[in-house]
């Protein structure tokens, strides 16, 4: 066998392994996503004690959010406050099918603190807006936190910080 042909047998195996080092990259990449985002009415993505009235909070993270609180204010895709009913505040994004993500923040008053839950009701399938609701996780976090330092908030997938 010739030495041309040894190098071309070398550099032909560099690129294989290049390109599967490249593909077990991807992979594991594409597996750290901070957390897995799912529409789940039952368990909340972000959960809070706070030290504050109900009103309080939901006042709070109405302002620390800073969302438009009209549809028509944002652009298709887009994130605004849809509105709220008692200690309820509804999150959702525009959408001309009906079809874009629900949220809801429920607030409710217990022995010691108030209650402070977030639930993302429905979930489409769009990626921009997935890094938009991980966003929105670390803003409701922030506020909470910012409202009571003292806050014992808690993510799902997350330890709880103090």
């Amino acid at each position: 066998m010739s030495i041309e042909m040894m190098v071309l047998l070398l550099i032909c195996a560099l690129a294989v392994a290049g390109a599967l080092a490249g593909v077990v990259a991807v992979a594991r990449r594409s597996r750290e996503r901070p957390t897995r985002i799912e529409a789940n009415p039952m368990n909340p993505r972000v959960s809070a004690e706070v030290h504050a009235g109900e009103e309080q909070v939901l006042i709070h993270l109405a302002r620390a959010l800073g969302l438009p609180s009209d549809r028509d204010a944002v652009g298709y895709g887009e994130i605004y406050i849809a509105g709220s009913a008692g200690m309820t505040m509804k999150l959702a994004s525009r959408s001309e099918i009906g079809r874009g993500f629900d949220a809801e923040v429920r607030v409710q008053r217990t022995r010691r603190a108030s209650l402070a839950e977030y639930y993302i009701l429905r979930l489409p399938g769009d990626e921009t807006l997935h890094d938009r609701i991980v966003g929105l996780d670390e803003q409701i976090d922030g506020a909470l936190r910012s409202l009571d330092p003292q806050a014992q908030v808690r993510r799902s997938g997350r330890p709880a910080l103090a």
